[in-house]
């Protein structure tokens, strides 16, 4: 008969939580691996090699479609619809992995379009379990604002954003993208919006979007995008924390961030850094001639929408800090006072198609910012 300290129960739980991580590194298998029965032809069916998982981000469901005797399962003409908490959301094209950090029942139909649309017949039910003794991080989410000095309707967003801040103080973390919109060359464009514009596939502005999910959008309407960060809380929530560290050296203009990413759960990571200005002057379709702009995007280091790779594309060990270091350039007409730095923590839950924000955190650019837990 004995009694465990802290340290050694919090060592068996990380040990328990690594394995159950490494079993998901080999649990997310290939179509073919999925046993299927005969399809008649002119048939869409959807199969799957399992319908248990944990809600840890890491252990996943590989599905395999078939239409008659065609496996589908891959194509970009065959798409997933996942159904959850009452809301059905298409998945990536072509995506047949799914994985998820929140607990529940999720069903899934395939669609396929091939001479016409063509829907399975039958539908899969997955159960995802939740993992107990994880660390309680505060969640925040990352709101992707698209606009441009020549939008006239783009004025009102902005006060929608500021509003939504005041009413769920500490959650949203705004970063706005410009761009050149309606022959009115904006100032503040930089090229990564038009990276994120032809990824979530708009056209028009204002446009409003949660932690980089792949979708339609959210409306911008105060009480839309209220509901929407709300549902995000729920059904998005924090699988790690995130800290930064910053320094500014004033003789060469050079920023350097450190990214601090600590996880619950044996999950693959990538990051995102934003280098954010506000209070920036400058004149504005649809509001006064002197138009304040807050949240500016100035530059995003990464090669592309998809964010950095973090821990050489190794899976986290729960519990264990992966730290990485970028180098911005902070051209001479910004002013450093009104910057702030955004880091945000990014896994993919269809077998790496997309990648989205599950936790993100921010600092005043030259300072720092340490895990925020509850």
């Amino acid at each position: 008969m004995y009694i465990m300290n802290n340290g050694i129960k919090l060592m068996f739980r990380y040990m328990a939580m690594l394995l159950a991580g490494l079993a998901a590194l080999v649990s997310c298998g290939d179509p073919a691996d999925t046993d299927v029965e005969v399809v008649p032809d002119g048939v869409l069916k959807i199969f799957a090699d399992k319908t248990s998982i944990a809600a840890d981000g890491a252990d996943c469901v590989t599905f395999r479609v078939m239409f008659g005797s065609e496996d589908v399962s891959t194509k970009n003409t065959m798409h997933i619809v996942k159904e959850y908490n009452g809301k059905t959301e298409d998945m990536a094209a072509g995506a047949n992995v799914f994985s998820t950090i929140a607990a529940g029942t999720y069903r899934f139909r395939a669609y396929l379009y091939s001479g016409g649309e063509h829907i399975s017949e039958n539908e899969i039910e997955v159960t995802a379990a939740k993992v107990e003794g994880q660390k309680e991080y505060v969640k925040k989410i990352l709101g992707e604002q698209y606009t441009s000095t020549g939008c006239t309707s783009c004025p009102s967003l902005s006060a929608n954003i500021k509003e939504l801040q005041k009413e769920i103080p500490g959650v949203l973390v705004p970063v706005s993208f410009h761009q050149d919109f309606s022959s009115v060359s904006d100032p503040m464009a930089i090229q990564a919006t038009a990276a994120f514009q032809k990824y979530h596939g708009f056209q028009g502005l204002p446009y409003f979007n949660l932690n980089f999910h792949k979708s339609s959008g959210v409306e911008t309407f105060l009480s839309t995008m209220k509901a929407a960060v709300e549902e995000e809380l729920q059904t998005n929530p924090a699988t790690c924390g995130v800290a930064i560290e910053t320094s500014y050296d004033e003789k060469t203009g050079a920023l350097t961030v450190k990214s601090k990413v600590t996880s619950n759960v044996a999950a693959r990571y990538k990051y995102h850094i934003f280098l954010l200005e506000d209070g920036l002057d400058h004149s504005q379709m649809g509001a006064d001639l002197t138009y304040r702009h807050d949240n500016v995007v100035r530059r995003m280091p990464a090669p592309d929408v998809t964010g950095f790779n973090m821990n050489g594309k190794k899976n986290f060990t729960p519990g264990v800090e992966v730290v990485a270091e970028n180098v911005l350039d902070v051209e001479s007409g910004w002013n450093l006072e009104n910057m702030r730095v955004v880091v945000a923590a990014l896994i993919s839950q269809d077998g790496e198609k997309t990648w989205i924000c599950v936790n993100v955190n921010e600092c005043k650019a030259g300072e720092s910012v340490g895990y925020q837990t509850r």
